[in-house]
């Protein structure tokens, strides 16, 4: 105490008064052998609350840069068994624009974002995952598990996967993996365009190009788990 006394110019009483209301909400803690004080666990807790809200601003800023590039709505969202969950959306700039509702599902194996969460499974992973559902007909083609499973070994071959109006109508979305520190697909960075919009291989592949510069980003914030990402975003 005498030391915090003289570091910040408070008398002794004023500062003892401080330690004992923050002591008393845990924001430090007195050591009962030397008498010193520590940062309590209250402390911890707000500081980790700090630092996911400022996780959560980098995402929405590198979302929002994307937006301002592509003119079109820009989604985050994770697997969650066989389906994709999207926890993040930022509006795309055009009149006419696709929108997700955050905390709506899609079967991943019909979703861009699922597709390429989905590439990042062995195939015998993804079989488990998927037999259990049902594998519903693509709105423009058939589907089933061998299909399913060549799609994506064109997604993990290109780096990138598309739904071309195969969840929706009037929808086409490209998406890229986010990779994090242990769950190597931590999320997936998709942008949802109205149907027609990418008209060529190309311009599919330029879309990629920049949501892979923006994943690139959102992984370097340190996320460590699928977990942690919906955390800071909900």
């Amino acid at each position: 105490m005498t030391e915090l006394s003289r570091d910040l110019g408070l008398n002794k009483v004023s500062a003892l008064r401080i330690l004992l209301t923050l002591e008393q909400h845990r924001f430090v803690e007195k050591n009962v052998h030397d008498k010193k004080y520590q940062i309590g666990s209250n402390a911890f807790y707000v500081g980790s609350g700090f630092i996911a809200g400022g996780k959560r601003n980098k995402i929405l800023e590198v979302m929002g840069r994307l937006v301002h590039e592509l003119k079109h709505t820009i989604t985050l969202g994770v697997l969650d068994g066989a389906s994709v969950l999207f926890i993040e959306r930022v509006d795309g700039l055009e009149r006419v624009k696709v929108t997700v509702d955050i905390g709506s599902r899609v079967p991943a194996h019909s979703s861009a974002a699922g597709k390429a969460l989905l590439a990042g499974l062995s195939d015998a992973e993804v079989i488990r995952r998927l037999k259990s559902s049902e594998l519903k007909p693509l709105i423009n083609k058939p589907v089933n598990m061998k299909n399913v499973l060549a799609s994506l070994t064109k997604v993990r071959r290109s780096g990138f996967a598309v739904n071309n109006e195969e969840s929706t109508k009037g929808l086409i979305a490209v998406a890229v993996p986010i990779v994090g520190a242990v769950d190597s697909h931590l999320a997936a960075l998709g942008a949802a365009f109205p149907a027609g919009t990418l008209k060529s291989t190309d311009e599919q592949k330029a879309v990629a190009v920049q949501l892979a510069r923006g994943a690139e980003q959102i992984g370097s914030l340190g996320i460590q788990s699928i977990r942690e990402i919906t955390n800071i975003t909900g």
